[in-house]
């Protein structure tokens, strides 16, 4: 009897089956308003709960589940969102141009919403460029948050991402990897701001699309596409430590052909990783250019980059020379309808170093060594529409070379071929992307890297996001082969071709939460990491090889918040590190245990003011000869940076800065920190476009 009571209490109920109807499977169909062409992967969802979602199939109709009057909101990447009555049947949705920080293209490798974008990723927009008043890529980088600076010899000025140095962390310019590490280190000041459009931060393993290097993340700098009309720039800038820069930009498009020209020299008497200032002078110039063509469906883009460096700096008492060349070509294809993409890529990279030394203000030409590194790459890389999502796929081949003195027989390469999968589904508030990557590699054979990634919509306002994965890296042409001896020092150092691959394991939970003007995020990581490469013990002689010896971990927590009303917009940000050696339980060295920035940034009649405040915790720098405990610790500082960009005619402004206004003095110096820094200068643009 009680059994049938409970029976008959359910149905009787508001939501029992004996009186409450299900709801009927409504339908549509949604189009582009233009063209009234079918929009393939367009989401519809109930506007309030329950949350329902599905998405519209090659030919733009949807069925979803939901009772009479329900509203729904339809919306697609690059259109205006549509709210609409459940029983509407045809939906026209209007393309609208996107503001460009709104969007991002390395999470997936296809273009999204950043709010859509279901791993951890930040983006530096060009306005925050202007803002740093950085004249390169890594002084616009240890301004963000979660960014740490890494020195490096030869001079070079890398990061830390979630506590893993430039060489865990892939490099890429417009989607495609860069060759021109130096002891591991990607000298990230060797590329100039003028010319970056936005630099999407990834942190975390990336592996799963990117594969070996993105073990601690991936930078990607994105370049200035060609403008529509005819704009022109040109930006001139000088300072102390002997700083002068000179930038230019020519961009237009003409029909369907767009082309666009980026041209940058800068000299300053510092240089880039080093603390000091004593002897030393980094010059470099470069010049970029891109053409773009549309037809149809499909976007043809072709682009260059070709860049000089010379730097000097001094340790002890001889000088280091270094004179780089840096080139690079690309050529992409992408086609894109009904939610279908296909991206072939081909790209090129050539690194050519040469180091010399000498004991007065130029070197001696016979004591020089020099390292030639190539890259080149072929990708494809696409996307479907799948039931409830999309689907990205891609296939790579990779040959990689290098010429030296320093290796037995002059010159080595390797060979690898990749593919990898991703899906991401929506279920309703939750988007689920699970992937992995299997990479077949000339030496050390095949390797599988995944990862799951989710995006939970709590409430429009609040989301999660969180990941687990795994990342992997090759050894690299120095671990592998290069031999270096110091005789000054009496030491030497040894290629190990025995090495394996590093591997890591991550796991990474975040909450974003916007709500009118404050927006806010906290995130947490955890990386594991084991078969790290690093030096052994010497030998008899003295002299050092390549093992796989390390495990650690890296773990912390960010949290950054900003306020945005009118012209004004207030950040700040903290982060917390803890970065080990597992095997001694020491601290991995040249790691702040936390970091904070406060940034102010308003603007009055037309003048751009933003200030800037900088804060990063003490370092352990050496252990003591055993190695049980660090002797040496970089003390913390804080500095101030000021900046300034005021308008004076049509299309003319001044530029006016300080960095360190206090001048504040740091022991054991900071990689690129080198007391107070004052610059000046103009800028012109026309045609929407303003000087840097």
């Amino acid at each position: 009897m009680l059994r049938r009571a409970v029976l008959v209490i359910a149905l009787l109920a508001p939501g029992g089956r004996l009186f409450a109807q299900a709801p009927a499977v409504r339908s549509g169909k949604v189009v582009d308003a233009s063209t009234g062409a079918p929009i393939s992967g367009a989401i519809v969802e109930t506007v309030s709960p329950p949350s329902l979602r599905t998405r519209t199939d090659q030919a733009g109709e949807w069925r979803l589940a939901v009772d009479g009057g329900v509203q729904l909101r339809v919306r697609f990447l690059g259109y205006t969102p549509r709210e609409i009555d459940a029983g509407v049947a045809l939906v026209a949705l209007t393309r609208v141009a996107l503001p460009i920080e709104s969007m991002v293209v390395t999470a997936s490798r296809r273009e999204q919403q950043l709010a859509e974008a279901v791993p951890d990723i930040s983006v530096v927009s060009q306005a925050d460029i202007r803002r740093s008043g950085a004249s390169d890529v890594a002084a616009v980088l240890v301004q963000t948050s979660g960014v740490q600076p890494e020195g490096g010899v030869p001079a070079g000025a890398g990061i830390y991402l979630e506590g893993l140095g430039s060489q865990r962390v892939l490099i890429l310019v417009d989607g495609q990897p860069v060759v021109g590490r130096l002891n591991g280190n990607f000298d990230l000041s060797r590329l100039a701001s003028s010319g970056v459009q936005r630099i999407e931060i990834v942190r975390g393993p990336q592996s799963t699309l990117y594969g070996s290097d993105a073990m601690g993340g991936v930078i990607n700098i994105i370049t200035r596409p060609p403008s529509d009309g005819l704009s022109m720039s040109l930006s001139a800038l000088g300072g102390t430590q002997d700083r002068r820069e000179l930038s230019g930009s020519l961009s237009g498009t003409t029909g369907a052909l767009g082309l666009s020209l980026d041209a940058d020299a800068r000299k300053e008497s510092l240089a880039p990783g080093l603390p000091g200032d004593n002897g030393t002078y980094a010059q470099r110039w470069q010049v970029a250019p891109k053409a773009r063509w549309a037809f149809g469906a499909s976007m043809l883009e072709a682009s260059a980059l070709l860049l000089q460096e010379n730097q000097r700096y001094l340790t002890g008492q001889l000088y280091h020379f270094s004179d780089n060349t840096q080139t690079g070509a690309q050529l992409n294809w992408n086609w894109e309808s009904g939610g279908r993409r296909f991206a072939p890529t081909l790209s090129f990279s050539r690194f050519d170093h040469l180091s010399r030394a000498g004991t007065g203000t130029v070197p001696v030409s016979d004591s020089g060594q020099r390292d030639i590194q190539q890259l080149a790459q072929g990708e494809l890389v696409g996307s479907l529409p799948i039931p409830s999502g999309v689907a990205d796929l891609g296939v790579q081949l990779r040959h990689e070379s290098i010429q030296a003195d320093r290796i037995q027989g002059g010159q080595r390469s390797l060979n690898s071929m990749e593919t990898w999968a991703q899906g991401t589904w929506d279920l309703g508030r939750l988007s689920v992307t699970p992937g992995v990557r299997l990479s077949a590699h000339q030496q050390w054979g095949s390797a599988v890297t995944p990862r799951l990634a989710a995006l939970l919509h709590l409430s429009p306002a609040v989301a999660v996001r969180g990941s687990v994965g795994a990342g992997y890296r090759v050894p690299d042409f120095k671990e592998l082969y290069l031999d270096f001896v110091n005789a000054a020092a009496g030491y030497a150092v040894v290629g190990n071709p025995n090495l394996v691959p590093e591997h890591s394991r991550n796991v990474s939970l975040g909450v974003e939460v916007t709500r009118g003007s404050l927006s806010g995020r906290v995130s947490s990581f955890y990386n594991r990491f084991t078969d790290f490469i690093d030096f052994g013990p010497p030998d008899a002689g003295n002299t050092y090889t390549y093992v796989n010896i390390g495990q650690g971990m890296t773990r912390g927590l960010e949290a950054v918040a900003v306020w945005t009303r009118g012209t004004t917009r207030i950040e700040e940000g903290i982060a917390f590190l803890d970065a080990q050696d597992q095997t001694s339980h020491l601290p991995l060295l040249g790691r702040a245990a936390n970091a904070a920035h406060f940034s102010v940034a308003k603007t009055i009649r037309g003048a751009s003011l933003s200030a800037t405040l900088l804060y990063t915790g003490r370092a352990p720098l050496a252990l003591n000869d055993s190695s049980t405990a660090v002797v040496t610790w970089r003390g913390s500082y804080s500095q101030l940076n000021l900046h300034a960009t005021a308008p004076v005619r049509a299309g003319a402004s001044v530029v006016f800065g300080v960095d360190n206004v206090f001048d504040k003095q740091v022991a054991q110096g900071w990689p690129g920190f080198t007391g107070r820094r004052i610059y000046g200068g103009v800028s012109w643009g026309s045609g929407g476009v303003d000087g840097q």
